[in-house]
């Protein structure tokens, strides 16, 4: 990248709360202007860099803070932008209710993808970030954590403790729920036909 192109590229400040095992940090992300969020966290390599960080055990705000990706349970940003999420892969999608389980609490919230997946199946082919809009996080029997919500959050897959679907559903297109099998399903092995 030439000298003249790093001092073309603009950059935007996106304020974030960061959830990792020993706990909540708040700070500032520098993400290049033209591209979105969720295309920031997937790309900027093994340790993400925040600025004006509050971090568990520090006393005063820290300047620069590098969080190890791979460690990071959750990112919500705390300002509303349309440049949050990256560009769709196509198809019709609509909101699914998912829970996504840590170890200190829980975030729930509304998860799109395509129509004619089921939630099991979707996860199948996930190992980045998830992206959850309308999230709320419920901390789990911690007296310093409190309960928080968010435009969007970004869940990373490999942090998770387990994912969860509503019983009561707010999205409408996906097939939902399998049937239990039938006597037939269940035959060990199945018929032959030959």
């Amino acid at each position: 990248m030439s000298q003249d192109h790093i001092q073309e590229m603009r950059f935007r400040q996106v304020e974030a709360d960061v959830l990792l095992p020993a706990g909540w940090i708040e700070g500032t992300f520098v993400v290049p202007e033209a591209q979105s969020f969720q295309d920031f966290l997937e790309h900027a390599g093994a340790f993400l860099k925040l600025t004006d960080a509050t971090v568990p055990g520090h006393n005063e705000v820290v300047p620069f803070f590098a969080v190890q990706r791979g460690a990071v349970e959750l990112i919500a940003p705390r300002t509303e932008d349309d440049r949050i999420e990256a560009g769709g892969a196509g198809g019709h999608t609509a909101p699914w209710s998912i829970s996504c389980l840590f170890h200190r609490g829980a975030v729930h919230g509304s998860l799109d993808f395509l129509m004619n997946l089921r939630l099991s199946d979707y996860l199948r082919q996930q190992s980045g970030f998830l992206l959850l809009r309308e999230a709320s996080w419920v901390p789990i029997a911690s007296n310093d954590d409190r309960p928080r919500r968010w435009a969007a959050a970004f869940v990373n897959v490999p942090q998770v403790n387990g994912i969860s679907e509503a019983v009561d559903q707010r999205g409408r297109g996906h097939p939902g729920r399998l049937p239990p099998p039938s006597e037939f399903e269940l035959l060990d092995p199945p018929p032959s036909y030959a």
